[in-house]
């Protein structure tokens, strides 16, 4: 039985415009849709093998407003019984920069709870898929400074890089980044015994 409920965040839906790869010269495109669904997916496998415990934010296909993910992951939260985490998984991208690269980790500025999470996810994504460590950043995003409870938001790699994207559409590869998450979820456990 876990310590913590963990609000899982597959950001954006399917209508999400501009989450997406370049069509590449094989004529494949990367959704950053089905990118966090799969992460989202492999990671509830594990976590519900461990009986860790868990909801997933929007198991709906379509985008679902963040003012509205906000107001549904406080609602879980105030109905549970244990203290929550917010996890939010994305892709990243930037069309003027095809070569950025790697893996980076947000938190709220003023949440030193975060901060601590943001880390142990960062550390674990880097070892995991020895991508390259763009480091633990803070900003306002909405799910983060939004969400009563402690927030973090992950971004696994960026589909507008031709090589990184390549990795970003295996099986493999994306069961390495949920594995990398489910890892961070028990550290976290571990530490606050």
């Amino acid at each position: 039985m876990s310590k913590f409920h963990y609000i899982i965040d597959n950001g954006h839906g399917y209508n999400t415009p501009g989450k997406r790869s370049p069509v590449w010269d094989d004529g494949r495109q990367l959704l950053e849709f089905c990118f966090n669904r799969d992460i989202v997916f492999n990671l509830s496998i594990l976590l519900k093998e461990s009986d860790v415990s868990y909801d997933i934010l929007v198991p709906e296909m379509k985008d679902i407003p963040l003012w509205k993910r906000c107001r549904r992951a406080n609602k879980i939260a105030k109905e549970q019984i244990r203290s929550c985490i917010f996890i939010s998984i994305h892709g990243n991208g930037i069309d003027r920069y095809p070569s950025a690269n790697g893996i980076e980790t947000y938190h709220h500025p003023k949440s030193k709870e975060g901060s601590k999470i943001a880390k142990i996810f960062q550390n674990n994504l880097i070892e995991e898929t020895g991508w390259g460590d763009r480091g633990v950043k803070f900003a306002r995003f909405k799910v983060l400074r939004s969400t009563n409870m402690p927030a973090i938001l992950t971004e696994n790699g960026f589909y507008t890089n031709y090589l990184e994207c390549r990795k970003m559409m295996q099986d493999l590869w994306k069961k390495r980044i949920a594995y990398a998450h489910y890892k961070s979820i028990l550290k976290y456990e571990q530490i606050n015994l």
